[in-house]
């Protein structure tokens, strides 16, 4: 059985600002890309740690605000108040739309292309279950290879399920979909670090928007700088700047963000702000994390370089990074770091 032609599938609004490969596909979010290629079969952890910060869809890097999170699922029956999958969760609308386009997804006898899973045949029935939270991110050690780490999402709360032979048996319930589909609240920050991490020139892996996720409280995570492709962001800057999007009062974030000289950073500063208090569980998770490794101590409270403290605005900053105070810590640092 061969692919239905992707112009012959309705393309979900909230797909309709991916880019597209030079074939006419839509570039889904979680898979490495650059101007000269994507490789639908490499899936990127940087990628899926910005997706699981800020609450946003695996296929069309949308946010779910009050959707189910949809996973394929292997086991074949039965309710399932739990599970952790190595993949990041979809909306419906967009794992119907994938299961009409995507070659694995499409016909029982397809087959996986990639190194790794080489010769796999999809399940004769597939199965996706939608949960109510991702209620967990966390990096795991994988079995077969020591020392690369993934992201696994643990999803709660089954609440609905569908299953397919041929994408013939789901047409219906896709057609109800689109027509059923609600554009989805967006804020104007929210918006910018979309529009990064769909771009097909940002390092192959959403590396910008990987750095907003890092200082947005994802730095707090345990074993984060393990994981796969997240050694390039090794360093005291990220969690020094998550501590001060974390602890620091709203004038101090937003000088951060005015002053970052960087797209992404200048707009997480208010993406934090305006969803303080509600933040995906995740990354609440992450921050509370946080919250125990970056308070000071009373006595270093007056040990804190930074601007207005002991060190100018403009005067190198006293971490060693080489930019300026205002841009680099803003909220100072403690003067042993």
């Amino acid at each position: 059985m061969k692919q239905r032609p992707q112009h012959e599938v309705p393309l979900p609004r909230r797909m309709q600002h991916l880019a597209v490969d030079g074939r006419g596909y839509p570039v889904i979010a979680t898979v490495a890309r650059s101007p000269k290629e994507v490789n639908f079969g490499a899936i990127s952890e940087r990628r899926k740690l910005a997706l699981a910060t800020f609450d946003w869809c695996a296929v069309c890097g949308m946010p779910f605000t009050d959707e189910l999170r949809w996973q394929m699922i292997l086991q074949e029956e039965g309710r399932l108040p739990a599970v952790v999958c190595g993949e990041a969760p979809v909306h419906e609308i967009c794992a119907l739309y994938a299961a009409q386009v995507c070659p694995y997804l499409f016909s029982p006898h397809s087959r996986l292309g990639d190194e790794a899973r080489k010769g796999t045949v999809r399940d004769a029935v597939v199965r996706f279950v939608g949960f109510e939270s991702t209620s967990k991110v966390l990096a795991h050690e994988s079995g077969l290879q020591p020392g690369v780490y993934t992201l696994h999402f643990e999803q709660r709360g089954h609440a609905d399920e569908f299953s397919y032979r041929t994408p013939e048996e789901i047409r219906e319930r896709f057609t109800r979909a689109l027509e059923q589909e609600q554009d989805l609240p967006i804020s104007d920050a929210e918006a910018v670090l979309i529009r990064l991490f769909n771009r097909l020139d940002d390092g192959g892996e959403g590396d910008v928007v990987t750095g907003a996720a890092l200082i947005a409280g994802a730095a707090f995570a345990k074993d984060i700088f393990k994981l796969q492709g997240l050694r390039a962001f090794q360093g005291k800057d990220y969690p020094a700047v998550a501590g001060l999007m974390l602890r620091g009062p709203e004038e101090e974030i937003r000088e951060f963000s005015s002053g970052a000289g960087d797209e992404a950073f200048s707009a997480v500063g208010p993406w934090v702000l305006e969803r303080a208090g509600r933040f995906p569980e995740p990354l609440q998770r992450w921050r509370t994390r946080g919250e125990s490794m970056v308070r000071p101590s009373a006595s270093s409270r007056s040990q804190v370089q930074g601007p207005g403290r002991s060190v100018a605005k403009n005067a190198a900053c006293p971490c060693g990074s080489g930019r300026k105070a205002r841009r680099c810590h803003p909220a100072g640092i403690p003067a042993a770091c």
